[in-house]
């Protein structure tokens, strides 16, 4: 019998970019039910491991079955490879070229670039294995950090979706950003030193 299939593993100066899996459920429980983390996200804070184990288990192994790189846990080598988030692509469109890039890190870590690091390396792997066109994402109004991780991979506004969500009992605008494969790197500013 083969062995499922498994996105790469991905580098960058400060981080690991690897396949999850149960072993990290504790890992990931504890950014995952942070509700200032999830108060713009889709999904609702992990109330408990078997909420944390549906990801790690159902949809993580359901990506990797379509061979995705969705989800690919984010590890800080300076501690010891700990993973401290996730991010991914997943195939929005496959006939139209199009995947979605999503994100969510562990909030003592916001605002160090870990976020655009990680993706810039995603975004590499993504455009080189893939015959992707359009990498797109989306954030939900409040959330101008990920705006900002957007703007900073390079990816361009595409406009507002006008009250295109009832999230958590409002409606909520949603803010469309996507990169072409011929605007990727050139578009991408440079990181500060």
């Amino acid at each position: 019998m083969s062995q499922p299939w498994l996105p790469p593993t991905l580098e960058t100066p400060r981080l690991v970019l690897r396949p999850v899996g149960d072993p990290d459920a504790d890992a990931v429980f504890a950014y995952a039910s942070n509700p200032n983390l999830t108060r713009y996200t889709l999904w609702d804070a992990h109330r408990d491991l078997n909420d944390t184990f549906a990801f790690v288990r159902d949809y993580a192994q359901m990506r990797y079955r379509e061979q995705v790189p969705d989800p690919l846990g984010i590890c800080l080598k300076e501690e010891g490879g700990r993973l401290v988030g996730a991010l991914g692509c997943f195939w929005v469109s496959k006939k139209d070229g199009a995947m979605e890039l999503g994100f969510a890190l562990a909030e003592s870590y916001w605002g160090r670039g870990l976020t655009v690091e990680a993706g810039r390396a995603l975004l590499d792997h993504v455009f080189a294995a893939y015959p992707v066109e359009r990498v797109q994402a989306k954030y939900i109004e409040g959330n101008d950090a990920s705006g900002r991780v957007m703007r900073k991979l390079g990816m361009t506004f595409e406009g507002t979706l006008r009250h295109g969500l009832f999230h958590r009992g409002a409606y909520k605008d949603v803010y469309q950003f996507s990169i072409l494969r011929g605007e990727w790197p050139a578009t991408v500013p440079a990181l500060p030193s």
